[in-house]
Parts: structure tokens; C-alpha cells; sequence
């Protein structure tokens, strides 16, 4: 589903492509196959990925920490978010067979969860902040209530940020193929379309990513100071955790602050104009990208989780004993190294 993508039938510029059918074949051929089939692969491995967290941190629901239930929350989210997959994957093959309420159902979902998500993993850098930089021992003591209390707060903030899309999106008939978009003719006259774009630059990635970028700043000083081996490998995974966020979701963002720019005639660049309907699908399923590393960035890599991981993986038949037996010696002694930094740290 095209949930930014515009209509691009009121530009004035000449398209480059009306003359040259092989352009406009490969153009046809990425949209209505390689990006379906992308979408597939994000899909499948997301769902396996995030589940398999959800699973874990269920059934060990008396252990979980603090970061855990961020955790839990953010593979909820994830998932939410990738079961929207479908629709985009049949609009992009067939065009929106579904109709307007639908349409607009589902790009909220996909707006709320996007939300959420970002909003989420800048909670966590925050936990992990008041866990590194003040005293651990007081922090740990915090009620688990009130974690689940802040990610009920970010559920309500992000459908309430994800209501504009509704009043803007609906189907429209562009050739002989049907999108679920919204008609951009009204742009600087529409306060919903404005205020949806102002949230997506602004709360949806802008926010989230100075948190995180201050608050594993500070991490990384502060445990750079530390003599401990496995601390600084700590500081490694925060570096990871911001650049990988930093990594998916920029270059969509600044597509999509291209697109606002241009709705207002700040830029005259038919180029731009011209190369927008395409960049932004693409650069969005890079974003969506992210929904299936953060099973490996925010869980995997802890070696308690890793550990029952394995346990689950095995008990599902997926690999022989033997093989478990090897595997789990060199989850065992990564864990004898990592077991402080958990606690620096929680899961990750």
C-alpha cells in the first residue's frame, strides 16, 4: 500500500518516460514484481523473526526486565505493522481490490506501528540511559507496571499521530490500475495532509533519532571510561542499534521532506519530480527493513535470549541435537563474557 506515495498526475514536467517503452516496461517490472517480491522476503522473515521474540519474552514472563518489556512492546509493534505487508504486496501485483474504509484502516495501522516503533526504540535508549548513567541498583527497582504504563502511552500517542492519514487516503484510479493514495492537488490547503507530513519528519524519526543519538552518546562515554572488556563491547551494540535506525529510515525520510518541499514549489527540479514515484516505495521498504533487524539487533544478540532461542528452535525440530549441543558450548562461553553486561545493559 502506497501510504506516502503521491498521485503524480497534476505535474507540469514532461515525463521522461512517455517516449521510451523499455523504461516504462523496467519501470512496471520493478513495481509490480521486484518490490512485491522484497515486500515477500521482509514479510516472511519479520514475521518468523518477531514472533519468535514475542514467544520468548511471554514465556518468560517472570524474568523479563525493564528493557525486555520495551522489547515485547516493539515486536508487538513490528508485527502490527507487517501484516499490512499483504495489501501492499497485492495493490503493487493487482492495484486496491479492497475499497476506501479498508484503505484507510490499514494506513493507519501502518502509521500507528511506524510511530510506535520509532517512538519505542527511543524509549529504550532511554531506560538503558537511566540504567548506565545513574545508579543501576535504584533503577533496577523500578516497577515493571510503569514500563507497561509508558508503552500504553506511546500506543495512544502514536493513533492519535496516525489519524490524519485517515481523512487524506482513499482509492483512486490512476490508468488502469487502482491505489490506495491520496490526490495531492490540495496539498497547501489540506491541514490533515499537512499535519500528517509535519508528524512523519518531525515525531516519527527526527524525535526518536535525537534521543537515541544523546542518549547512547552519553553510554558510550561513560562506559568508554570503563576498564571492563565487556562493557566497551556494549558500547559497540549501541553504536550498531543508532546506526542501523539511522541506516533504514534516511533515506525515505528525506525523499518524503523532498516530496513536502516540492508540494510547496521549493523546488524546480523536474529530476527530482520526475524520480520521486519511484523513490519513494523503494526507500520506504528499505525503512521497513528494520522491522525485521531488530529481532537480531534488541534480542539475538543477548546471550540468556540467544539461549533460549536455541531451546525453542530445537524443541521445534529445526536443527539435531548434535548440532544444538555444538552451538549452545558457544552460546555458553559467549555468555560467561557477557553475563555483566547484561546487567549493564539488560538483554541486548
Amino acid at each position: 500500500m502506497t501510504i506516502l506515495s503521491p498521485s503524480y498526475a497534476d505535474y507540469t514536467c514532461e515525463d521522461p518516460w512517455a517516449d521510451n517503452v523499455e523504461e516504462q516496461e523496467m519501470h512496471k517490472k520493478v513495481s509490480r514484481v521486484v518490490i512485491p517480491i522484497l515486500y515477500s522476503l521482509v514479510f516472511a522473515v519479520g514475521v518468523v523473526g518477531n514472533s519468535l521474540v514475542l514467544f520468548i519474552l511471554l514465556r518468560n514472563h517472570r524474568s523479563r526486565s525493564s528493557t525486555d518489556n520495551f522489547l515485547l512492546h516493539l515486536a508487538l509493534a513490528d508485527l502490527l505493522m507487517l501484516i499490512t505487508f499483504p495489501f501492499a504486496i497485492t495493490e503493487a501485483v493487482v492495484g486496491w481490490k479492497f475499497g476506501d474504509a479498508l484503505c484507510k484502516v490499514v494506513a493507519a495501522i501502518s502509521r500507528l506501528n511506524f510511530y510506535c516503533s520509532s517512538l519505542l526504540l527511543g524509549c529504550i535508549s532511554i531506560d538503558r540511559y537511566l540504567s548506565i548513567i545513574y545508579a543501576i541498583h535504584t533503577f533496577r527497582k523500578r516497577s515493571i507496571d510503569t514500563v507497561h504504563y509508558s508503552c500504553f502511552i506511546v500506543w495512544i500517542i502514536s493513533f492519535l499521530l496516525s489519524v490524519p492519514n485517515m481523512f487524506v487516503l482513499k482509492t483512486y484510479q490512476m490508468g488502469n490500475h487502482t491505489a490506495c493514495t491520496y490526490s495531492q492537488t490540495h496539498f497547501r490547503s489540506n491541514p490533515w495532509w499537512q499535519t500528517g507530513r509535519f508528524v512523519n519528519h518531525i515525531v516519527g524519526f527526527l524525535l526518536p533519532l535525537i534521543i537515541m543519538t544523546v542518549c547512547y552518546s552519553h553510554i558510550i562515554t561513560t562506559l568508554c571510561r570503563s576498564p571492563r572488556r565487556e562493557k566497551k563491547k556494549a558500547v559497540r551494540v549501541a553504536i550498531v542499534i543508532t546506526g542501523v535506525f539511522f541506516l533504514c529510515w534516511t533515506p525515505f525520510n528525506v525523499v518524503v521532506f523532498l516530496d513536502t518541499l516540492d508540494q510547496y514549489q521549493l523546488i524546480g527540479s523536474c529530476a527530482v519530480k520526475n524520480n520521486l514515484p519511484i523513490a519513494i516505495p523503494v526507500t520506504e521498504l528499505f525503512g521497513y527493513v528494520h522491522c525485521c533487524l531488530n529481532p537480531l539487533l534488541y534480542a539475538f544478540v543477548g546471550a540468556k535470549f540467544r539461549k533460549d532461542a536455541l531451546k525453542v528452535l530445537k524443541h521445534m525440530g529445526c536443527f539435531k541435537s548434535s548440532v544444538f549441543a555444538r552451538v549452545s558450548t558457544v552460546s555458553r562461553r559467549s555468555s560467561t563474557t557477557e553475563s555483566e553486561s547484561r546487567t549493564v545493559i539488560s538483554t541486548i
